[in-house]
């Protein structure tokens, strides 16, 4: 099913440390300007300057043919995956191959969504891929390895010299190593060959790919099943190992909301005032209800905190907050990853409601893609982040 390819990346020369950036869609504006101090930082090329959709993109072209002219960057002499190890702050260490990924429309069940996608991101991003003819960041994929038959490759890798070493942006320390024995090459590809994937964090970005590759193929600048547009670079982990872990995203409402205690009576949500507590408090609250019910922390303007929940159904969390609950309060709904922060927010009265959910667990994300279902945007947030500037591949 999947075909998953080593390629001869583009890396920087030297010291890795300085170029390297957080993923291009999690950079505020003033820490993109701080990026940018450096001359040869990453985000030169995944942010050009400008607002989205109207960035100087050719800009980004011009930087990337001159970093490669001037020996900035350079092309690894061989084809091989490359095996990435990240040892997180809290102590764990994830590892996965880096690679080229065969694109594939998401009706043939190769490479599998969870989440919907909103045009503008997609539109920015195809305007760059058109303009640097690359790809800049990898995008994030799972595959299914209960058993572990893939250790032994990461291993083999891991064992070796480290291409590179650097600590990411979120304070995870990062080892880049070559995989090229034929063996384990050979041995990955095969295993992948008989699974799909599922895309964890990439969502726009592959949709991007697969539009500019049938841009190629109609132009005539993708000739063939090995062109360089076909395939997209990923980064593939292991759903189940034990460094992984899916956080969740939480949601802030905005405006004038209808009143939650109606709301939750009509939905059959029991819900329990809370006494003030800190954020891994609340989430321990809302786990400890995980495994039978439907469970949402909710904080209201000034921080009051309730415990919200009903008998579980068949339906995720997140479904039933978007199917059921959100319609119903109304409001201006944005979003939050960190909920030390999302609390704070409330807490000064700067949303007019905080709703806190427990993560999706890996059982439930594959059961989920296996159904064909999409989830709503922003239902996952995958640590650690993989930074950008590790690896490039162009096209």
């Amino acid at each position: 099913m999947s075909d998953f390819r080593p390629f001869r990346g583009l890396r920087f020369a030297g010291d890795v440390q300085p170029r390297l950036a957080p993923p291009y869609d999690v950079i505020a504006p003033d820490e993109r300007d701080r990026l940018a101090g450096e001359p040869e930082n990453i985000v030169h090329l995944t942010l050009p300057p400008g607002p989205v959709g109207d960035r100087d993109y050719a800009s980004a072209g011009q930087v990337l043919e001159r970093w490669v002219a001037q020996g900035v960057l350079s092309r690894d002499a061989t084809e091989r995956f490359y095996v990435l190890r990240e040892t997180t702050t809290d102590g764990r260490t994830r590892r996965g191959f880096l690679g080229a990924l065969r694109l594939a429309d998401y009706e043939e069940r190769v490479v599998l969504p969870h989440e919907r996608t909103l045009p503008a991101a997609r539109r920015d991003r195809l305007l760059l891929t058109r303009a640097v003819r690359a790809n800049l960041e990898p995008l994030f994929f799972l595959y299914e390895d209960r058993g572990g038959k893939l250790d032994a490759a990461l291993d083999a890798a891991c064992a070796g010299e480290a291409l590179c070493r650097a600590v990411g942006p979120d304070g995870t320390g990062l080892e880049l190593f070559a995989l090229e024995d034929e063996t384990f090459v050979d041995g990955v590809r095969a295993f992948l060959a008989d699974l799909p994937v599922v895309i964890a964090d990439g969502h726009h970005r592959y949709e991007t790919m697969r539009t500019y590759r049938d841009e190629c193929r109609e132009s005539g600048a993708s000739d063939g099943r090995d062109a360089g547009p076909e395939f997209v670079m990923g980064y593939l982990v292991n759903a189940f190992d034990p460094g992984s872990a899916v956080a969740a995203i939480h949601r802030v409402l905005r405006g004038e909301l209808a009143p939650l205690g109606r709301v939750l009576t009509e939905l059959a949500f029991e819900s329990e005032v809370l006494p003030e507590l800190d954020a891994p408090a609340l989430l321990a609250r809302i786990a400890a209800l995980a495994p039978e019910r439907h469970a949402y922390g909710m904080a209201l303007p000034g921080g009051e905190l309730r415990l919200v929940s009903r008998p579980r159904g068949d339906t995720l969390d997140v479904q039933v907050l978007h199917d059921e609950l959100l319609p119903r309060l109304r409001g201006e709904l944005s979003f939050d990853a960190r909920p030390a922060r999302l609390l704070e927010t409330l807490r000064e009265s700067r949303a007019s409601l905080g709703i806190f959910l427990h993560p999706l667990d890996p059982d439930g994300l594959f059961r989920v893609v296996q159904d064909g279902i999409l989830l709503p945007e922003k239902s996952t947030f995958f640590t650690p982040k993989v930074p950008s500037g590790l690896v490039l591949r162009s096209f």
